[in-house]
């Protein structure tokens, strides 16, 4: 039987170090496999990353988080993205990341379904976000909940 779980708004002092720690690895994981990068240098720019958009800012940002038996087990960052052919500003989720343990539970799913809700009563209508190619499973939830694509990035090797 899978452990039951909560989402609640994040909490800079209690969840700071967790939440660091998982979007770097997420963000991390999202460089494609055949692309080699040097690590004290994805390091620098996480850090840059991190500075740059202040999760914690809640002016800008709202961070859900998922805890099961009390324990941080994801989160999902809602902030707002400057769309680049319309300059229009649109609620955009940054991250969502689920620890490893604890994944194949409905986390991300229920985290996606929150932010969409939590959105939608502030009367936003639309809401977006970028999954990397290779991340297929990702793009499959997104799909299931009626992500489409709205722009592609395409590069030459």
């Amino acid at each position: 039987m899978a452990d039951s779980f909560s989402i609640r708004i994040y909490e800079h002092a209690r969840d700071a170090r967790e939440f660091a720690a998982l979007n770097y690895r997420t963000f991390r994981d999202s460089i494609p496999p055949d692309e080699p990068i040097d690590e004290e240098f994805f390091r620098s720019h996480h850090k840059w990353l991190l500075e740059r958009y202040t999760p914690w800012d809640v002016s800008r940002n709202t961070i859900l988080v998922a805890e099961v038996c009390g324990k941080y087990a994801g989160h999902c960052w809602i902030s707002t993205q400057t769309d680049f052919f319309t300059r229009v500003e649109e609620p955009w989720i940054f991250d969502i990341s689920v620890q490893p343990q604890f994944r194949k539970r409905g986390l991300a799913s229920a985290m996606l379904k929150a932010a969409q809700d939590f959105l939608k009563e502030r009367g936003f209508k639309h809401v977006g976000l970028q999954v990397i190619a290779h991340n297929t499973s990702a793009r499959k939830m997104y799909e299931k909940f009626g992500y489409a694509p709205h722009a592609i990035s395409l590069r030459r090797a």
